[in-house]
C-alpha cells in the first residue's frame, strides 16, 4: 500500500506587521520570523520504525506575498532536521498548484483545477488530497504541524484495517484522536456558566467516552480530528472536503463521506500527542464561528433530498457530537449561551465582548444560515472533484514532473547511487514482506527467494521493457514510478497506467512468454528484478514456494484483467449516461 503523508504547514506575516486585509485566517499560523512548531514534528517522525512513505510538506502562507520568504523557512527546517535523509520529501506550495492549473488550461483548455486551493482550511485538506493524487498514492494520512509522534507503530498501525471488512462495512477511512500535555484525550477546558447551553464540551466528553475510552479497539465514528485521519484512494477520489464551511472541516467530511456511503472507523490505540499554541481569539470570536460552521452543516443536512448512489443522513448519526448541535433546537442553544456569555462580559466590565456577543445573536438570526441549497452545492463540488481526480489520473505524469521540483530528497540521489552496491538481504526481505501480495509468505520462504533477486536502476524516460520483448521478467518497484504505455501509429503515447512503489511489473509477460505493452520510467526507478527461467528453476527446486509465487502472479493479473474490464464497462456506461 503506497502512503503519502501531507502536513499543511501554515505561515503569516512577520510578527510586527501581524495581519493584513486579505489575509487568509488560520488559528496559529507561523510568523516568518519565528520557527514554529513544524521542526518538532518532523524530528518526532525519527522514532517510526516504518519510513516507507512519501512527506508532502503543503505550504500555506497568508498571502502569497511572503511565499519566497516562507519556502525558505520551511526548507531551512528540513534541511535543520534531515528528515529528507530518511523520508521522501516533497514541499507543494501555490507555485506548484499554479503551474499545474496553467498547464490545464494550455494544453487541455480545461479548468477544474480551480476548484483546488491552498487557502482555507477545507480547500487546504483538498490540496492535501490532491497532492497525494499526483503521488499515486493508496491512502493519504493527513497530520498537523503541531503534533508530536510518540508511537514508533503509528504508521503501520494506521493502515493495519484500511480496505478490511468491519461491522460488514469495508473500512477506508480511519481516525486517530489527540492527547494533550497531560496525556489526556479530553479537553482541557473549565466549564463556565455560559456554557450550560452550549455544552460543546460535555457533549464531546461523551462522545470520547463511548468511542475512544471503550472497546472495542476500531469502531464507527461520528466524530475525526483533522490532523490524525488516514484515508484511502476509494474514499477521497470520491469525497472532498466541502470548501463553503469554513471552521470543522474534519467532521464535516465525516457527514459528506457518509452521504456517500463511506463511514469513518476510530482506533483507539491510534493516538497522536497535540500541542498546540495558545488561543488567542477571544471566546466571542471563537463561538461565532462554531455559530457559522453548525449552521451550515445543519443546512446541509435539512436541504437533502433523494439522490441514487447517496445515503440520506441525519443528526443522529453523528450523536452525541457533533450530532447534539444539528437538531432543531440549534438556534435556541444559540441564543441562550450567547445571553449568557454577554452577560458574563458585562460583569468584566468588557462592553466590547458583550456588543460583540449580542452582534452573534443577529448574525446566527440573519447572516449565518445559508440562503443557499447547501446539499446541491455540495454535490456540484464533487461532481467537479471527480474531475479533477480524473484528470490526475490521466495526466499525472505532467503533474508529477512539476511535484519533483520540490522534492528535497533529490540531493540525496548520491547517497541513492551509492545504494546500488549497498543494499542487503535483510533489507530485500523487509521491504517484501510490507508488500500485500507476499503477506502470506514467511520468512523462511523469502530466504528462499532471495538469492534469485537482482537489483536494477532506471533513469528517467529509459525503457524498462518494450512491446513484443521477450526477455520476461518480473519487477517489483522499490523506488519511483514507472509509466505504462502503448503506442499509435504516430508514435503518440496512449497511457495505460502509472504504477510507482511496490507496483509489480511484467507478470503478464512470465505467463505469455513476451510483453504486451512499453514501461518507461517516469524518473530514476529502483527496481527488484526475477527472470523468467529463475522462476522456473525456483519451482524446480521448492515446488511449494515456486508454485506460491505463480499463483500470486495469476491473482495479480486476474485482478488487474478485472479492472481493465471494469473500466471499459464504466467508459461504455458513460457513453450512454444521461446526467441528471
Amino acid at each position: 500500500m503506497r502512503v503519502t503523508m501531507v502536513i499543511p504547514t501554515y505561515w503569516s506575516r512577520s510578527k510586527e506587521i501581524g495581519w493584513k486585509e486579505g489575509d487568509a485566517i488560520y488559528d496559529h499560523p507561523t510568523p516568518i520570523d519565528e520557527d514554529g512548531t513544524l521542526q518538532r514534528t518532523l524530528e518526532s517522525m525519527k522514532i517510526l520504525d516504518n519510513k516507507n512513505f512519501k512527506l508532502v510538506l503543503l505550504l500555506c502562507p497568508t498571502n502569497e506575498e511572503i511565499l519566497p520568504q516562507a519556502l525558505d523557512k520551511v526548507k531551512n527546517i528540513v534541511i535543520k532536521s534531515e528528515i529528507e535523509k530518511e523520508i521522501e520529501t516533497y514541499i507543494f506550495t501555490p507555485n506548484e498548484l499554479h503551474e499545474m492549473q496553467k498547464l490545464q488550461k494550455k494544453k487541455f483548455n480545461q479548468d477544474s483545477l480551480e476548484l483546488v486551493k491552498i487557502k482555507g482550511y477545507s480547500s487546504v485538506r483538498n490540496a492535501c488530497l490532491f497532492s497525494a493524487h499526483v503521488l499515486a498514492a493508496d491512502l493519504c494520512v493527513l497530520i498537523d504541524d503541531d503534533e508530536v509522534f510518540e508511537n514508533r507503530k503509528w504508521i503501520d498501525m494506521s493502515k493495519e484495517h484500511i480496505n478490511k471488512r468491519m461491522y460488514g462495512r469495508t473500512v477506508y477511512g480511519i481516525a486517530g484522536y489527540y492527547l494533550n500535555k497531560k496525556d489526556e484525550f479530553y479537553d482541557d477546558v473549565t466549564m463556565k456558566p455560559w456554557m450550560t447551553y452550549w455544552d460543546r464540551f460535555g457533549s464531546k466528553t461523551k462522545a470520547f467516552d463511548k468511542i475512544i475510552a471503550c472497546e472495542p479497539r476500531i469502531k464507527i465514528t461520528p466524530f475525526a480530528f483533522g490532523g490524525a485521519m488516514a484515508i484511502h484512494k476509494n474514499m477521497f477520489k470520491i469525497v472532498p472536503f466541502d470548501p463553503n464551511v469554513t471552521r470543522g472541516e474534519d467532521i464535516d467530511y465525516l457527514i459528506n463521506a457518509k452521504m456517500f456511503g463511506f463511514d469513518f472507523f476510530l482506533d483507539n490505540k491510534l493516538s497522536i500527542k497535540h500541542l498546540p499554541p495558545k488561543k488567542s481569539h477571544p471566546i466571542w470570536k471563537r463561538f461565532r464561528e462554531d455559530i457559522y460552521r453548525f449552521l451550515y452543516e445543519k443546512s446541509k443536512l435539512d436541504n437533502q433530498y433523494e439522490v441514487s448512489n447517496m445515503s440520506y443522513v441525519t443528526a443522529s448519526h453523528f450523536s452525541p457530537y457533533p450530532g447534539d448541535f444539528l437538531e432543531d433546537d440549534l438556534e435556541d442553544k444559540i441564543f441562550k449561551a450567547n445571553v449568557m456569555l454577554a452577560l458574563d462580559y458585562i460583569s468584566q466590565n468588557d462592553l466590547e465582548g458583550c456588543k460583540e456577543t449580542v452582534e452573534n445573536i443577529y448574525l446566527s438570526k440573519y447572516e449565518a444560515v445559508p440562503k443557499y441549497d447547501t446539499f446541491t452545492e455540495y454535490r456540484k463540488i464533487q461532481k467537479s472533484w471527480e474531475t479533477v481526480i480524473s484528470f490526475v489520473s490521466r495526466n499525472r505524469r505532467e503533474l508529477r514532473a512539476i511535484m519533483e521540483k520540490g522534492n528535497l530528497s533529490s540531493i540525496e540521489q548520491k547517497l541513492f547511487e551509492q545504494k546500488r552496491v549497498r543494499i542487503k538481504s535483510e533489507d530485500i526481505v523487509r521491504l517484501l514482506s510490507e508488500m500485500e501480495e507476499f503477506k502470506n509468505f514467511t520468512k523462511e520462504e523469502f530466504k528462499l527467494l532471495e538469492p534469485f533477486i537482482k537489483i536494477r536502476f532506471y533513469e528517467k524516460n529509459q525503457f524498462i521493457f518494450k512491446e513484443g520483448g521477450k526477455d520476461s521478467k518480473l519487477y517489483i518497484i522499490l523506488r519511483g514510478c514507472v509509466r505504462i504505455i502503448r503506442y499509435t501509429e504516430e508514435r503518440e503515447e496512449i497511457l495505460i497506467a502509472n504504477i510507482c512503489t511496490r507496483g509489480i511489473l511484467g507478470e503478464t509477460a512470465i505467463v505469455n512468454d513476451r510483453y504486451f505493452v512499453y514501461a518507461i520510467a517516469d524518473e530514476t526507478v529502483e527496481l527488484l528484478m526475477v527472470e523468467q527461467k529463475d522462476i522456473e528453476n525456483l519451482i524446480e527446486e521448492h515446488p511449494v514456494l515456486g508454485n506460491k509465487l505463480l499463483r500470486m502472479l495469476l491473482e495479480k493479473l486476474y485482478f488487474k484483467l478485472s479492472n481493465n474490464n471494469d473500466l471499459l464497462q464504466k467508459t461504455l456506461n458513460q457513453n450512454t449516461q444521461i446526467n441528471d
